[in-house]
């Protein structure tokens, strides 16, 4: 067949092209360079339909990432067909994937919880406790890419003061609450009446990312502290360290899906957190623990009136960041006879 586009010049521009490049025709592959070779397996099928005549670009899977492929017609029987990576999916097809995901948790949460209800039994129990953490892990995995959306194009004024203090101590009595049943222990050391201009939300999931991906490792964690203190004269100190001095081998099985390398949300959700409020963020590590410190600049003391007491939360919140993010190993089950 004469592929007309395919010519020696052609080759000799495209063979050694870091660009995956591949020329499809009304049959199929007609061409593909070695950067492209390992995509035509898995897109042999769809090449078919790639060449309509016009110009175009279409989303496609491979290898289980997201690509972004650019069909450009060059006569009617041929197009040329590019591949780059595709960042992500526009911001609105994002919000509604984030809300589906959503509302399918709730559904399908209330729906085991009827089925409880009606087989309560041991092994009804197992099955619709891996069903909820199932879904509950699938939540997690739009927490941090939520948070982002939301953070941008923020300023920190746009956020009234808040207390470091007691959104780390809810933080703290979380993960006591949902790791009681683990051999994890969690210390808190968190001075009182800190104030900062800050989307705490973001803090929380960076610090509480940081104690799950840790746990996901090979050494199994004995202890988590949670410290909040100042840090000169205009900034505090958050962190949250993972200790295990033991080095025992962790029994934890995390049920996530493994991701690509370079996938990493929390490393842009820690540049955002750093240039909208000014924190300083790091992470250091030994043989014997790891930890993450948030340097966060203080603000103001806002006004109060009257007077108010400490106030504890006692049980766990079914779809707390927290839980949904230690859902993945399966350590507190929902249902139990």
């Amino acid at each position: 067949m004469d592929t007309g586009i395919v010519t020696d010049e052609f080759r000799r521009i495209y063979d050694n092209s870091l660009l995956p490049a591949a020329v499809a025709g009304k049959d199929g592959l007609v061409y593909c360079n070695r950067a492209f070779g390992p995509f035509a397996p898995e897109l042999s099928s769809e090449l078919a339909s790639l060449h309509t005549g016009e110009a175009y670009e279409k989303y496609v899977y491979c290898g289980g990432r997201l690509y972004k492929a650019y069909v450009s017609p060059v006569n009617g029987c041929e197009s040329l067909v590019n591949i780059a990576p595709a960042a992500s999916f526009s911001d609105d097809c994002f919000e509604v994937l984030s809300a589906a995901v959503r509302h399918a948790v709730s559904s399908v949460s209330a729906a085991a919880d009827n089925l409880f209800d009606i087989y309560e039994t041991e092994p009804a129990a197992a099955l619709l406790s891996v069903i909820d953490s199932s879904m509950l892990t699938l939540l997690s995995e739009f927490l941090i890419p939520e948070e982002i959306m939301q953070l941008r194009g923020r300023k920190c004024s746009d956020f009234a003061p808040v207390s470091v203090s007691a959104e780390l101590t809810k933080l703290s009595d979380e993960l006591s609450e949902v790791l009681s049943r683990h051999n994890i222990q969690i210390n808190a050391n968190i001075a009182s009446g800190m104030f900062a201009r800050i989307d705490m939300r973001a803090v929380k999931l960076l610090l509480t990312d940081f104690a799950v991906k840790t746990m996901e490792g090979e050494r199994h964690v004995e202890a988590i502290g949670i410290r909040l203190f100042r840090n000169g004269a205009d900034r505090m100190r958050v962190s949250l360290t993972c200790g295990y001095i033991m080095r025992l081998p962790s029994e934890l099985v995390s049920e996530a899906v493994i991701k690509p390398e370079d996938y990493s949300p929390a490393e842009k959700l820690k540049a955002l957190v750093s240039g909208i409020f000014g924190c300083d963020i790091s992470c250091s590590e030994s043989a014997d623990c790891c930890s993450l410190m948030i340097d966060i600049p203080m603000s103001e003391t806002p006004r109060s009136e009257g007077l108010r007491s400490p106030v504890k939360f006692y049980g766990q919140e079914r779809f707390s960041d927290e839980n949904a993010y230690l859902s993945r190993f399966g350590i507190n089950p929902r249902y139990k006879i």
